[in-house]
This record gives structure tokens, sequence and C-alpha cells, in this order.
């Protein structure tokens, strides 16, 4: 087995990981081709000369490896030994933040088809896209903290921001129906549990749906009553917040300066043009959100 190793070294806080992982492979009696993010692009690799691509790194490095091989069209499955901040793929596929044993599921034969998220005909996601105040706490999230404090610089970067946020107009169609709603945060996902957080219902990766949350208010009060809700998987649709699952949608901020974000990476984009492409990559994982 020919199997291609891409390794992200500035990825979360776990520098110089790449010394750890190449010494469990002695371990693995295969072929295998390293290329470190930092020597050039992996964009001049054929994804089809592999039969397995790990990705080494956090969620930012996994979407910009699934992207690659959905753009070259390959049905090689894709590992994942998580390395990032956040994690959050790995972590709802259930792959350990410990090396060797996501070395061992990466080489297993538990191989699932998952849908992936496509923008504006051009950007793949495999976890969320969103805009308004989501987007809003990456982009104030440096890279310095999240190599020193891991996922809680996200969470002090949301606390930051909390008390200096308005609402946006957005434009919303999917699925036939539109309308111009006033929302925090339209936030679109590929799976429904975020750090044990359930944000909707009925949601999985391989369901050849997407789901739109939207976010209507920040108030303190309104906000707790949400997150007990996400905790208990007591989801309701009320004034503050609502949900739909769908196949398209169509997203429009009226104020163009509105972050956005994909996968956890913050762009500059006029509007979320999104659909489904079910089951489009296979991955490796232990199981599936």
């Amino acid at each position: 087995m020919k199997v291609l190793f891409i390794y992200n070294p500035i990825a979360g806080k776990k520098s110089k990981k790449d010394k750890q992982i190449k010494r469990l492979l002695k371990q693995y009696n295969f072929e295998i081709v390293w290329h470190d993010t930092s020597s050039g692009p992996f964009a001049n690799l054929n994804p089809h000369e592999f039969d397995r691509i790990f990705a080494c790194g956090g969620d930012g490095t996994i979407k910009e490896i699934a992207s690659w091989i959905l753009q070259n069209k390959s049905q090689t499955p894709l590992a994942i030994i998580p390395l990032g901040s956040g994690n959050i793929l790995a972590q709802a596929l259930g792959i350990p933040m410990d090396i060797a044993r996501a070395l061992k599921i990466g080489f297993s034969q538990k191989i699932f088809k998952i849908d992936v998220g496509l923008i504006n005909h051009r950007h793949y996601f495999l976890i969320a896209a969103g805009c308004g105040f989501d987007a809003r706490v990456i982009k104030n999230t440096s890279r310095k903290a999240k190599r020193a404090w891991g996922i809680m610089a996200y969470v002090i970067s949301l606390i930051l921001n909390f008390f200096n946020v308005k609402p946006n107009k957005f434009f919303l169609k999917y699925d036939g129906y539109s309308n111009t709603v006033t929302a925090q945060s339209i936030f679109i996902s590929n799976f429904a549990k975020f750090f044990n957080l359930k944000i909707n219902p009925e949601s999985r990766i391989d369901d050849g749906y997407l789901n739109i949350s939207i976010l209507k208010t920040l108030r303190f009060k309104d906000l707790l009553i949400l997150i007990r809700r996400f905790l208990f998987e007591d989801i309701q649709k009320d004034w503050r917040y609502e949900y739909h699952r769908v196949k398209e949608a169509y997203i429009l901020p009226f104020n163009k300066k509105t972050h956005m974000q994909i996968d956890g990476e913050v762009i500059e984009l006029p509007y979320l043009d999104i659909k489904i492409l079910p089951q489009a990559l296979n991955i490796i994982a232990n199981k599936l959100p």
C-alpha cells in the first residue's frame, strides 16, 4: 500500500510532531511518501497515485486536503491525524488526539462516505460555514493565541467579542423558500453536534442534507436557555433560534462587511451559494456523527 502523509508543521500548538509520527510509522510495512506543507504546495501531487492519504493538522489543513482530493475526482480515502487547535472534525469522527491511536484507525478499513458542502461552486467544507458572529469570533482569534491556548483561544475571543455585537440583515433562500431575516449568525453545518452541544435534532454527515441554524439573539439570558437546550438535546424552534434541513441555500448579507468563515477559515465573499454533494468523500473514521 502506498500512503501519502501531508503534514502541516504550524497546526495548532502541537509543533514538531513529525518525528513522533515518523517513528511510529516504522511499525507499518507500507510505502510512505511524506510531504511537509512548508516545503511547497501538495497540489502538484496526484491523489490517484496513493491508496490512502493522511492529513496531519487541524481542521483547516483537512479542508484543504479534502478539497484537493475532490477537485481531482479521486476516491482515495482520507485519514486524519489531529494536530490543530480545535480538531472539530476529528472529534466528531471519533478519532483520538493520541497520535498512535489515530494512526491505527487511519490504517484500518473503517471507510465511510460522507457529504461535503460546496460554496459558490468553488469552496468545499466538511464541518460548517457561517456568517456573522461565529465568523467574527474566528477572525479575532490570532494564530499565536490558538497555538498557546488551543480551543480556549476561541472561548476567550467569544467573550471579548460578546459585548460588541450587532444583528445583521440577511436575504435567505433555501429549497424554494425566501425571506429577509435579522440574525446574529447564520450557521450552515454538515452534522449536528459540536463540543457536546447538539444544535439540531436530526442530522448526520452522510444523510444528504445540510443544516441551517439561525441565531437571532445574543442576550445572555437567551443564550443560557439555548445552551441548556443544546446540552440536553431539547431543541426547539422559537424567536431565539430556528433550524432547517436543506439541500441548497443562498445567503446574502445586507452589510458587505459581515464576516464569513468556512471550516474555521475566514474568507471574504459577497454571498454564500451553498449546495450539498452527497457522500462525495471517502473518509476513515471510528464513527459517524
